[in-house]
């Protein structure tokens, strides 16, 4: 047998055994033998992206409402941001005047001698002065509150401290005695402390000092929120804030 006969059954038998065109896989990595395991597939085709002309921006009215109701909020709040802010210095003004009562009576019991806090409505002013010890045959002296003729002279007593409550802005303040029920509005009054921790009061600088009896307080009245913090001195002359 020659072989030209040969080549037209080989060419019959290769077109009956070949199968359908098969396609590619779409997976980037052959399937796995696990029928039941998914395949790794290559990701779809992404969404075409936007362009710069077509994002959206907030438009002009947008901008004006949140511009109204940030004023409006601000506006609803700044009241009782004011009224706070005033509380506050109403505050701070009677935690100083407690300051100054307990300075003057660390100061009497540090340094040995009499110290003095003298109010005065007038003028708002609470003014902090001690007694000067007297050198007598090279001894020291210690004054007590009873031993000064006159609290403003020079050569008896020195300042040590002021503080002004007239400019504090809507703040009032008074003094009341001890009595009761609610005590007497002073214009004056000169607290004293010996270096032994007593208390001595007059509400007349031009009478003499009488052991405190009682609580005298004074009063910090917010004029326009009705505020009021009261600052204690009992006999024993540990000022103390009132809650």
């Amino acid at each position: 047998m020659k072989f030209d006969d040969l080549a037209i059954p080989i060419e019959g038998m290769r077109l009956a055994f070949a199968g359908p065109l098969v396609r590619p896989h779409s997976c980037s990595r052959p399937p796995p033998r696990d029928s039941d395991r998914p395949r790794a597939c290559a990701p779809g085709p992404r969404a075409p992206r936007r362009r710069r002309g077509d994002a959206r921006g907030f438009t002009l009215l947008e901008l004006l409402a949140v511009v109204i109701l940030i004023g409006i909020l601000a506006a609803a709040a700044s009241p009782s941001f004011v009224s706070g802010m005033r509380d506050r210095r109403v505050n701070r003004t009677a935690m100083e005047i407690s300051g100054i009562y307990r300075l003057a009576r660390y100061q009497a019991i540090g340094r040995g001698t009499a110290v003095l806090v003298r109010w005065t409505a007038s003028t708002g002013e609470l003014q902090v002065r001690q007694a000067l010890v007297q050198d007598a045959a090279g001894s020291l002296i210690s004054r007590s509150c009873l031993s000064v003729a006159d609290w403003m002279d020079p050569a008896e007593t020195e300042p040590v401290t002021m503080l002004r409550t007239a400019g504090i802005e809507l703040a009032a303040v008074e003094l009341r005695d001890p009595t009761a029920p609610d005590g007497v509005v002073r214009d004056n009054a000169d607290v004293c402390f010996t270096p032994r921790g007593r208390t001595f009061v007059r509400y007349d600088p031009g009478a003499g000092l009488a052991p405190l009896l009682g609580a005298l307080r004074v009063n910090v009245t917010n004029t326009r929120t009705g505020l009021l913090r009261s600052v204690f001195v009992p006999p024993n002359g540990v000022a103390r804030l009132g809650l």
